[in-house]
């Protein structure tokens, strides 16, 4: 990508960066809506140049229609582009699902998420990340210094992010640092979710992902977000918030406190603090309708990894942890999706999903991309027991 405003820097901030936050539904109002959220930052005139083609990462985990918060909302997604455009700039949509992606699965995706329908629409194109990798380098990364990624992405002058509010059982929250890893293709995804399969490491991967490619901005649409089992498993829960920042550990900061999360308990947050980026005392500055926790939002179901010391980590894990399963053997078709997502090879057709616990790194990958919602995370009666302590003290 070529050179643009200087969004994202890793750097230590000098002071909270700034995040916009706009109460808004979907209907008439939304564009309204999507303009007040850009305006604190000079609106999209601002964001990107005359000439420019701007890479829109939006998020597109499998085929799902927009009321399940799967997957980008059209309509959110046709103000920003309309925005790009009257800015001067050629936008295009880009992103790439989870698991094996052939021509025919992923063109599906974008049918089923409207999002093929809206970009015709708008006359924007849609791009196949997976058919064209290339590297991207990371010389500041901490654990990963290159990345396979779309060329799409490379290629373009910025990237602007569209994505929405979901709930994460690996990293407890979807926001605009996780959004990046779209960019990476389907299948590279599993090899990385085994080389840092400890959730602090794959948090640092994912900072070392987002900061290599430096999206310019973010806009995270919690107008209609998933709580509980998310990213693809997780139920829609209104919000009716729409959240904007060029600095995405500051945006997944206000997510949180959105969502009535400990700002620590985000592994990317907590990441970004060790790592000097972030301030979690005092993450970012508000402008825009107040943010109001929403104490009742359900988030993902935490397991022995966020319960047990460090020390003992690695048994919690084996005997406590989550692990997934299949939870309804009816809705499976025996697609293959979650077999060829397991980068650790852990799991076999036979015909139906069989899963080897001994060499599950508890990546989670294979429940995210299950079509029918057949696979979930199944917590151990202990982990559920120790959670219940936790709560009553």
């Amino acid at each position: 990508m070529s050179d643009g405003p200087d969004t994202t820097s890793a750097a230590r901030p000098s002071g909270p960066a700034l995040v916009s936050h706009v109460r808004a539904a979907h209907g008439p109002e939304l564009s309204g809506a999507i303009e007040r959220v850009v305006a604190p930052f000079g609106g999209w005139q601002a964001v990107v140049k005359p000439g420019e083609r701007i890479a829109v990462k939006v998020n597109l985990l499998r085929a799902a229609a927009p009321e399940q918060a799967v997957t980008t909302h059209p309509e959110t997604l046709r103000w920003v582009l309309r925005g790009i455009k009257e800015a001067g700039a050629t936008p295009f949509v880009a992103d790439s699902p989870g698991g094996p992606n052939p021509a025919a699965k992923v063109a599906r995706a974008w049918r089923v998420s409207g999002l093929a329908a809206l970009c015709t629409a708008e006359g924007v194109e849609l791009i196949d990340v997976d058919s064209d990798p290339a590297e991207l380098v990371c010389p500041e990364g901490l654990l990963f210094r290159t990345f396979p990624v779309g060329r799409s992405f490379l290629e373009a002058d910025g990237m602007v992010q569209v994505g929405p509010l979901k709930t994460h059982v690996l990293m407890r929250l979807t926001g605009a640092v996780k959004l990046t890893f779209g960019c990476v293709p389907g299948l590279v995804k599993a090899g990385l979710h085994v080389r840092a399969s400890k959730r602090e490491d794959f948090a640092d991967m994912l900072l070392d992902l987002h900061f290599g490619l430096r999206p310019r901005f973010s806009i995270i649409d919690g107008i209609i977000a998933m709580e509980g089992q998310g990213p693809g498993g997780g139920k829609p829960r209104e919000l009716g918030s729409l959240f904007a920042a060029a600095d995405a550990l500051a945006l997944d900061a206000a997510l949180a406190d959105r969502t009535a999360h400990r700002r620590s308990d985000i592994y990317v947050l907590a990441a970004g603090q060790r790592r000097g980026l972030i301030d979690l005392d005092h993450p970012y500055e508000l402008v825009g309708d107040p943010i109001e926790a929403a104490t009742d939002f359900v988030p993902a179901v935490k397991d022995a990894d966020g319960m047990m010391p460090g020390m003992f980590r690695g048994v919690a894990r084996r005997l406590m942890a989550g692990r997934p399963g299949l939870v309804d053997a009816q809705a499976c078709t025996q697609c293959g999706d979650c077999e060829s997502i397991c980068g650790a090879r852990a799991i076999k057709l036979a015909p139906a999903p069989v899963f080897n616990d001994d060499a599950c790194v508890r990546c989670y990958a294979c429940a995210e991309v299950c079509p029918n919602g057949a696979l979930d995370v199944v917590t151990p009666a202990m982990a559920r027991f120790l959670g219940g302590l936790r709560r009553k003290r």
